[in-house]
């Protein structure tokens, strides 16, 4: 029994199905009709575009599902992004104001820019 099995195990791995065995060698493409390719490839195609259409069909019901909680929360939003518009319009202000003071800080050689810590006088002793 068990030198049957070696010898169907020894056929499967030497045919036609094996890696290395059988026509064309490991580098040829699975074997196949080119019809039944075409239609797999087709296939393939088709259910990916299902899964995308439903996908997008889905989005376009929860933004529509979206649109009473967007409505309800328009005051909150519009100041949220009233807000932000604030917080940037400062952050560029001061950005250019550093940008405007070190300028003037490389012009002027009196400046010394760094860290110092004041001595007291019992420091100095």
């Amino acid at each position: 029994m068990s030198d049957q099995r070696r010898q169907v195990y020894i056929r499967f791995n030497q045919g036609r199905y094996s890696g290395s065995g059988g026509p064309g060698g490991p580098n040829r493409g699975s074997g196949g009709n080119w019809l039944s390719r075409i239609l797999g490839l087709f296939l393939l195609l088709v259910f990916l575009g299902l899964a995308v259409t439903f996908g997008v069909f889905i989005l376009i019901i929860g933004a529509i599902l979206m649109i009473p909680v967007m409505w309800k929360q328009r005051h909150a939003i519009k100041q949220f992004w009233q807000l932000r518009k604030q917080a940037k319009a400062q952050f560029e202000e001061s950005k250019r104001q550093y940008q405007q003071q070190r300028t003037q800080n490389e012009n002027d050689p009196d400046i010394i820019e760094g860290e110092y810590e004041k001595m007291d006088d019992d420091n100095k002793r």
